[in-house]
């Protein structure tokens, strides 16, 4: 089997498609993992939603979509649509209004940026989300049903953030599920008897190496592989080949 893995997409649908197109789902053995953090900071949130729902329709059980902290808080921005202590943290956390823009037509938008200039900000907020509510209720049901992990049956675990190895095989129970998706990587370089996988901070900043781009693993059971697509235009692309055991992809050669 070859499992393709990628994380951190966050709107990027065209780096998003270009990686897509070096993965080979028509083979029955592949399967492809996607670790969270689809939307956000980039131009198209609306389309990478809808690419992965569609894959997912398309390959079925073949395709494996995780949640990351961005589908948590935007979950968070659409149920929390009453309370004003979310009004300032949707546009401070939304740069540009690119993730707004991205679900709504030319029109609506235009509206949301009037009540902004008007500081109108729990206005703009709460029109934004019952128009989201009201035009995508398909996606909004389809992230609150986003697992939190994939355990493959070689030997690892696919997560957003990564697992409390502090708990050893018991990682499921003594993992909190915050951690899951926001955690930071505190386990580089120990060895734990699963390979971790995961995204959430990029390659860059984890491996301290300036400049760094594409897939980095520790020495020990971790590869992390958020290449960082807003910096550097790709989404990193992992795979796993079971039989011979080895993982490949940018970064690891």
């Amino acid at each position: 089997m070859h499992i393709y893995a990628m994380s951190d997409i966050h709107g990027c649908l065209d780096a998003f498609k270009a990686s897509l197109s070096t993965v080979d789902l028509d083979a029955e053995d592949s399967k492809l993992v996607l670790l969270g953090d689809y939307c956000d900071r980039g131009p198209d949130s609306l389309g990478v939603f809808e690419l992965v729902m569609d894959l997912q329709k398309r390959y079925g059980d073949r395709v494996v979509a995780l949640r990351g902290n961005h589908e948590e808080m935007f979950l968070e921005y659409i149920d929390e649509v009453n309370d004003p202590n979310f009004t300032q943290a949707w546009i401070l956390a939304d740069s540009n209004l690119a993730t707004a823009k991205s679900f709504l037509d030319a029109e609506a938008f235009k509206h949301v940026k009037h009540l902004l200039r008007l500081r109108e900000f729990e206005e703009a907020y709460a029109f934004t989300v019952e128009r989201i509510k009201a035009e995508h209720a398909d996606i909004i049901a389809w992230v609150r049903k986003l697992p939190y992990f994939y355990e493959s049956p070689f030997g690892q675990v696919f997560v957003h953030a990564g697992v409390d190895e502090e708990a050893g095989e018991d990682w499921k129970l003594g993992t909190a599920v915050e951690s899951l998706t926001m955690m930071l990587p505190d386990y580089v370089g120990r060895e734990f008897y699963l390979d971790v996988i995961a995204g959430h901070i990029n390659t860059e900043v984890v491996s301290g190496i300036a400049g760094y781009r594409g897939i980095w693993h520790d020495g020990a059971s971790h590869y992390y592989i958020d290449g960082n697509v807003m910096k550097n235009g790709e989404v990193a692309v992992l795979s796993y080949d079971s039989e011979t055991g080895k993982y490949s992809g940018q970064g690891l050669e």
